[in-house]
């Protein structure tokens, strides 16, 4: 039983995530046409966009300015990661280094890593406060491929 609400919870928030980073970016250049026709998430049958019925134009905004202040909070650690990343392989293929170096390095990425990880739930929880009830229930739907499906979990 716990397994599953530790499931039904992870789902939730991957859901989540996935509306918070497919909001429309209006920096981002189109989606390249792959065939005559190719309109990426844009089609005749969902009104011109992914989130039409969805999402209002409000809550893309909001959805767009949240996701903007978690890449521009985050960029310095992100590049940071990228650095000890560089460092770690680089400390890692060479046979000199000691075991404690590695593992402290190790520990730097974690801990690295547990920050980004809470600035993302961070805005999780922000972009929950966006959806309305309703909205909340659909991604549990959706997330579960439109309809429920029935796990038995020993």
């Amino acid at each position: 039983m716990k397994r599953l609400y530790v499931l039904m919870i992870t789902v939730f928030f991957v859901a989540l995530a996935a509306v918070v980073f497919a909001a429309p970016n209006d920096q981002a250049p189109p989606a390249p046409a792959m065939h005559p026709g190719y309109q990426g998430f844009r089609g005749p049958h969902d009104g011109g966009s992914f989130h039409h019925g969805f999402l209002s134009k409000e809550q893309m905004g909001k959805m767009r300015e949240l996701r903007m202040r978690y890449y521009n909070e985050t960029r310095d650690m992100r590049y940071e990661l990228a650095q000890k990343r560089l460092e770690m392989r680089k400390l890692f293929t060479d046979p000199k280094t000691d075991d404690a170096t590695l593992l402290a390095k190790e520990k730097e990425l974690n801990a690295l890593r547990l920050r980004l990880t809470d600035k993302m739930a961070e805005m999780k929880v922000e972009g929950r406060k966006i959806l309305t009830p309703e909205q909340l229930q659909r991604i549990d739907i959706m997330s579960m491929g439109g309809h429920h499906r029935h796990h038995h979990w020993n």
